[in-house]
Parts: C-alpha cells; structure tokens; sequence
C-alpha cells in the first residue's frame, strides 16, 4: 500500500505526537483538528473521516473521557482493552531505547505513548542515530505498538479513539515504509 505525505518537514513527527497525547491523556478535539494528517493513504483518510464525524457529532468530553479509561487505563477488577504497557521481554530493550533518545520522556520503564514521543523526537532531529530509530520501530512499534493500536480501533466506543487508532495504525505503517527506504 503506497502512502502520499503531504505537507511541512516535521508534519509526521506532529501527528505521531497528537495520537501520543490522545493515547496519554483523553484528547482535546480541537488540538486534534489542529493537526494536519500528513499520511494519505485510504485507512488514514478513513481515520482523519472519524475525528471528523467526532466533532460533527460533538461527542461529549465525559463519553471521551470514559471511553480512554476504558480502552488505556482500565480498573481493579476489569483491565484496559488495550494496554499500553510492552510485554515483559520487550521492556527492557524499550526502556534501553528510551535511554539513548534525546529529549525522550525521563527513562524509565516506558509504554507506547512514552515511545511514540521517542519516534516524534527521532523524526525532529535530523543527526537522530538511524540504528536507534530502526529499532524502536521494527522492535517496539510495529509489533506490540501496532497491537495496542488495532485494539484501541476494534474496541473503541467514540469515533474519535476509532479515528485516533486509525491514524495511529497509519503513521506506523509510514514509519516502516520510511525506515525501509
């Protein structure tokens, strides 16, 4: 599936950070519509559709706010649909990538907002070591990443975290097609 980006330099690296926000904390529709979806593949067009059909329907901050809960934070007895945390064997190669990436959130054991804001910082910095990127990208993002993603879209009660996961899923698969090149 070919991918079109459009728009400035750093456009990727602002949408990877908007999904990081929504994912970390329940979004802000407006700082959401802010953003210029720079990845124009049919998925992505379909997901940039759902944030739209979120403010057109003016869904309620308390029905985002439940659905986040939910999808990413879970409760006592009922865990999250889609845990953002790496599986066990994963974190320590996460939290060693999170280490080396300047501007990272503090190192510590990390989770996918934590190495989607990791991406975004890779992406801002031009001298970024490239082995580092592939890394958190073929090792962290694509495999568990993409997983938390697909069950935040199949699980999601809101168009806007179906429309957040979509996005989500295609700068990801922007990110494999960019790494490869």
């Amino acid at each position: 599936m070919s991918q079109q980006v459009l728009g400035r330099p750093y456009a990727v690296e602002e949408a990877v950070s908007a999904v990081a926000r929504a994912l970390g904390s329940p979004p802000s529709l407006a700082a959401l519509h802010d953003i210029s979806w720079p990845v124009h593949d049919a998925e992505s067009q379909r997901g940039a559709a759902l944030l739209a059909e979120s403010r057109l329907s003016a869904e309620p901050p308390e029905r985002l706010l439940a659905d986040h809960h939910r999808l990413v934070v879970g409760d006592p007895g009922r865990p999250p649909v889609a845990p953002t945390a790496p599986p066990a064997a994963a974190a320590p190669s996460l939290a060693a990538l999170l280490a080396r990436v300047p501007g990272a959130a503090s190192p510590g054991p990390g989770d996918l907002v934590a190495a989607l804001q990791a991406y975004a910082a890779l992406l801002a910095d031009p001298g970024a070591d490239a082995g580092t990127r592939h890394a958190l990208v073929h090792e962290h993002l694509l495999t568990w990443g993409a997983r938390c993603l697909s069950r935040v879209q199949l699980g999601a009660q809101t168009f806007c975290y179906q429309g957040v996961a979509t996005l989500g899923l295609g700068v990801l698969r922007h990110a494999a097609q960019e790494d490869a090149a």
